[in-house]
């Protein structure tokens, strides 16, 4: 496949990604040259600017400084995606109260913005209950 192809592929499949777990409509956008007016992906959302890779291999860093020279005064952000991976979203840590801010609406208008009980791996979540144990039954016998 060409390089160019799966871009073009990547860059769809991370608008309908994004539109589909953050909400609010998303479509590849017109590649003129990087700027804030050309984001590899359109969000209904002016204030944010997505960087789209779609890559085995490359630097998240080099990526991030595209993104944000790119965006203007929008919030930079990174879509990355590797074959047979799920998509993870690339944000500076001093950014991510303003996205949180931005994409609270959109996730809360689709149900969104909170947690599942438990989350896998992580313990319980705030203002969760203690899952509890299976009963067992003791039979005579």
């Amino acid at each position: 496949m060409r390089s160019r192809d799966k871009g073009c592929r990547g860059e769809r499949d991370a608008a309908q990604a994004w539109s589909s777990v953050i909400g609010g409509q998303a479509r590849r956008g017109r590649q003129f040259s990087g700027s804030p007016e050309s984001p590899d992906v359109v969000t209904d959302n002016p204030r944010i600017h997505l960087e789209v890779k779609r890559t085995e291999r490359g630097n998240l860093y080099s990526w991030l400084d595209q993104a944000i020279a790119d965006a203007g005064q929008k919030i930079p952000v990174v879509l990355h995606r590797r074959n047979r991976r799920e998509w993870v979203l690339v944000v500076r840590l001093a950014d991510a109260p303003r996205l949180a801010e931005e994409i609270a609406p959109q996730t809360e208008a689709m149900g969104g913005g909170q947690v599942p009980c438990p989350v896998p791996g992580q313990g319980l979540s705030p203002g969760c209950e203690k899952p509890e144990q299976p009963s067992r039954v003791l039979l005579d016998g």
